[in-house]
C-alpha cells in the first residue's frame, strides 16, 4: 500500500469552492476498485491550503490503472479551474517503521 498526498492551493477568494469542489471529487477516487481509502485535510495556518490523502493498492494502481480510467477525468472535471495548478505538489508514500 502507498498513499498519495496531493496539496493543492485554492485561487485567491475561491478557498470554499475548492474545498466543496475536492469534497464532491473524492467519491470518483473511492470508486476506483484499488482505492483503499481517501481523506481531505485543510490546511488551519492557509485555509486555501487543502490536502487529498489517497491510499492505493500500488504506485501502478493509482499511475496506470487510476489515471488511465474514465474516473480520473470525472475527478479531474470537478477540481478543474479552482486551484492554482503551479502549487500543485503530488507525491507518493510508504509507512516507515518506528
Amino acid at each position: 500500500m502507498v498513499t498519495e498526498v496531493a496539496t493543492l492551493t485554492a485561487l485567491p477568494g475561491g478557498e470554499d469552492e475548492l474545498g466543496r469542489a475536492i469534497a464532491s471529487g473524492v467519491p470518483y477516487l473511492r470508486e476506483h476498485p484499488d482505492c483503499l481509502a481517501a481523506t481531505i485535510s485543510r490546511c488551519v495556518e492557509e485555509p486555501g491550503r487543502f490536502t487529498v490523502a489517497v491510499d492505493w493498492t500500488s504506485v501502478e494502481a493509482h499511475e496506470r490503472g487510476f489515471r488511465a480510467s474514465p474516473l480520473f477525468k470525472q475527478w479531474i472535471g470537478s477540481i478543474a479551474g479552482k486551484f492554482d495548478p503551479a502549487t500543485l505538489d503530488t507525491r507518493h508514500y510508504e509507512t516507515y517503521p518506528a
